[in-house]
């Protein structure tokens, strides 16, 4: 997701987008003189701000962050998507020409409202890493009626109850995205203390219960299954087996996977990720995730973008060279590639980037199947994804569900 913050969607969203989008939140009455406010100034807008109530400023808050969320390429993706599941396929062309991801996403806001609602959720989607996939489903429709949707709640709640004293309440949501058929679940987690201002400003301890979130991305056409839930393997057989009683009406047995990834090979520094000419793609790991053996600690290194292509390796060396810890007491457990497609005839370019996770998790999905195949191709070409775990065990490296460190 998008890092927010507040003062760079005030200074990267145009003056009259904002005095516009103040007066929808019912604050047009700020004391800004927005017709002598420079471009890019936002001391008075800050100031004006501070003066609000906590509950104005949180409106204010959230709805900026959601404009920074759709402020990038694949938030202008999202839109344009959503708005063709709608029946819109003009709305491209009315968005602003002249004008940045910020101007667009504000525009968006302000002029389509719905549109934005669907396009945040298209773009929660795309950002989903940690997916599990088996292939042994049943091609067939799943059952998305107001029944079925309430079996898959109460039964994921009672299994969450059972094993791990969670899940009490559940709610499941559903969207139809490309042929993929989305499930996204919302049990309740263990309670946690957390310390809050209350409206006078005093410190306050208070208890609070979230919900945290499983996924299930169902392809009726190729039967396959994914599934986003962080819990034990265990438990997320079961959470598969009552997805398929729930919603398909088969029995699934605890998959095996057959396809896995090793990601070692990519210790090397010199290791090439050469493409061939007429796929019009080049390729380049935007982050890698180092895991210690016997441990859970982990080094997350984030390449920048503006650099050369394996400034991740660069990094490698900056960071590790001084700390005594050689490559070869370190597993790669995430890498995060990204490739760049060129544009070919009427074939618009771009990029699609994802993560690929030991043992057996890849995250592209939702792409043009044209893309989604070369993608593919050049993981087993470089011997990154294996059709036999014939990779070496790196279970020591930990399971991936304690915090990143990242440098």
């Amino acid at each position: 997701m998008t890092r927010f913050s507040l003062p760079t969607v005030l200074r990267m969203v145009p003056n009259p987008l904002l005095r516009e989008f103040f007066i929808r939140m019912n604050l047009g009455s700020l004391p800004i003189d927005w017709d002598g406010l420079q471009k890019r100034e936002i001391g008075p807008i800050q100031q004006a701000l501070d003066d609000l109530s906590d509950d104005d400023f949180d409106r204010v808050e959230s709805n900026l962050h959601d404009v920074c969320e759709l402020s990038r390429e694949t938030g202008f993706n999202a839109l344009v998507e959503a708005a063709a599941d709608a029946g819109d396929f003009d709305f491209a062309n009315r968005l602003p020409d002249n004008g940045g991801w910020y101007h667009k996403a504000m525009w968006a806001w302000l002029n389509e409202p719905e549109l934005v609602q669907s396009a945040l959720v298209i773009h929660e989607v795309q950002s989903l890493n940690r997916w599990r996939k088996r292939t042994d489903l049943p091609c067939r429709n799943p059952d998305t009626t107001p029944e079925a949707i309430e079996r898959l709640s109460r039964e994921l709640s009672d299994l969450l109850v059972w094993e791990q004293g969670r899940g009490r309440h559940c709610t499941v949501e559903t969207l139809s995205r490309k042929g993929v058929e989305y499930f996204f679940a919302w049990p309740d987690d263990f309670v946690q203390n957390v310390t809050i201002h209350d409206s006078a400003g005093r410190l306050r301890p208070r208890m609070m219960r979230k919900t945290f979130q499983i996924v299930f991305a169902f392809s009726p056409v190729d039967g396959t299954l994914e599934l986003l839930a962080r819990v034990p393997p265990k438990v997320r057989d079961r959470i598969e087996a009552v997805f398929g009683r729930t919603v398909l009406g088969v029995e699934l047995a605890p998959w095996k996977p057959e396809t896995v990834y090793d990601l070692d090979v990519l210790k090397d520094p010199h290791f090439s990720l050469a493409t061939d000419p007429e796929d019009a793609v080049e390729v380049r790991i935007r982050a890698m995730r180092l895991s210690f053996r016997n441990s859970h600690r982990r080094i997350t290194l984030e390449a920048d973008p503006d650099r050369s292509p394996d400034d991740v390796y660069h990094m490698i060396d900056e960071c590790l060279d001084d700390t005594g810890c050689p490559m070869h007491a370190l597993h790669v457990t995430q890498v995060t590639f990204c490739f760049q497609f060129a544009p070919r005839g009427r074939t618009r370019g771009g990029t699609v980037t994802f993560n690929v996770t030991w043992p057996n998790s890849c995250t592209v999905r939702s792409e043009r199947p044209e893309r989604v195949e070369i993608v593919h191709k050049y993981l087993k070409r470089w011997g990154i994804e294996r059709d036999e775990q014939s990779v070496e065990s790196a279970a020591d490296a930990g399971d991936g569900t304690s915090p990143a460190l990242v440098v």
